[in-house]
């Protein structure tokens, strides 16, 4: 736990230019350290947190057949996966035991994005026999979204930038969410068996929504650490695009999932990830006379296709 802070950030949504910036401080130190940290005072209702949850278990309990029908297409990465899609061999020795449910901004079908079809963008399956289920995933986006922008303005204090700098970033962003279902884990396993394998986000950053049951983990030095549920924070991650834009001075750790607690785990992962024509170069501020630029420029566009079309292998490794 202490190498996990909890940062308070209701000064970062209503304090004055001198709290925002002690809130910054104290999310560059977390970043630089583990790259993961508690967040509270978010200001997203205790009840829409409640209600995308009470949203994942109601998905998750129908009948397979019925989750069947909005089944993930690998071109569009939006929909349902099954229990152990996804196998990484050389990670694990076993698929990854969890489900999930993925969706995206909710674009209509005339948006000049969808209609190329090849943007990544993509319009969501959604099932047809859960009334009001649609609407509460989409106000809990707008929830994401409006704490994703506060968290931007809270990194680039953090890199002393303009408050306002990662915004031009993320006009159309290619944010998704994820509802994740984890059955219980097996008491005891052979070789290598995760309910998610260790990795790191290909995101710039991830806010997380645990639950109540625990089993995240995050490597620190050669340990895993437990990050624990703590009611009413979220967990906030560094990804990879935010490791590359600030030149490796924030961390992408690795963390993994196992849920040894005969429980039931979900947690709803909001992908913070930016515009398909947003280009990731290093910062002003994370370079500098005896510390060049580790990376390329990199067009997050690219970079998405590149790691889906990592993910539907797996998918087909899986069977």
């Amino acid at each position: 736990m202490a190498e996990v802070p909890v940062i308070d950030f209701a000064s970062s949504l209503h304090g004055t230019g001198q709290e925002r910036s002690a809130v910054g401080r104290q999310v560059r130190d977390a970043c630089e350290g583990t790259g993961f940290f508690y967040l509270a005072g978010h200001g997203v209702p205790h009840s829409a947190v409640e209600a995308i949850f009470a949203a994942s278990r109601r998905f998750f309990a129908l009948p397979l057949e019925q989750r069947l029908q909005v089944r993930l297409n690998p071109k569009q990465n939006r929909g349902y996966q099954p229990l152990g899609s996804r196998m990484y061999r050389d990670q694990a020795d076993a698929p990854d035991l969890n489900e999930s449910f993925k969706y995206q901004h909710d674009l209509p079908a005339d948006d000049p994005d969808i209609l190329d079809g090849n943007r990544i963008h993509a319009r969501n399956s959604w099932p047809d026999n859960l009334p009001g289920w649609r609407e509460v995933l989409i106000s809990y986006y707008g929830e994401m979204e409006r704490l994703a922008d506060s968290l931007l303005r809270a990194f680039a204090l953090a890199l002393e930038l303009e408050e306002d700098y990662f915004g031009a970033f993320y006009t159309k962003p290619l944010t998704q969410i994820n509802l994740l279902h984890y059955p219980p884990h097996p008491p005891s396993t052979e070789g290598r068996q995760f309910g998610l394998r260790p990795h790191s986000d290909t995101t710039a950053f991830t806010i997380l929504a645990q639950g109540h049951i625990g089993g995240l983990q995050v490597r620190h030095g050669e340990e895993w650490i437990e990050v624990p549920p703590i009611p009413g924070t979220y967990v906030i991650n560094i990804g990879d695009m935010m490791a590359r834009w600030t030149n490796d001075r924030f961390a992408s750790t690795p963390h993994r999932v196992i849920n040894r607690t005969g429980q039931e785990r979900f947690s709803v992962p909001f992908f913070a990830i930016p515009d398909f024509d947003a280009v990731v170069a290093c910062l002003p501020s994370c370079t500098g006379p005896g510390r060049p630029a580790k990376y390329r420029p990199l067009k997050v566009g690219d970079f998405m296709r590149e790691s889906n079309a990592r993910d539907w292998s797996k998918e087909a490794a899986a069977g």
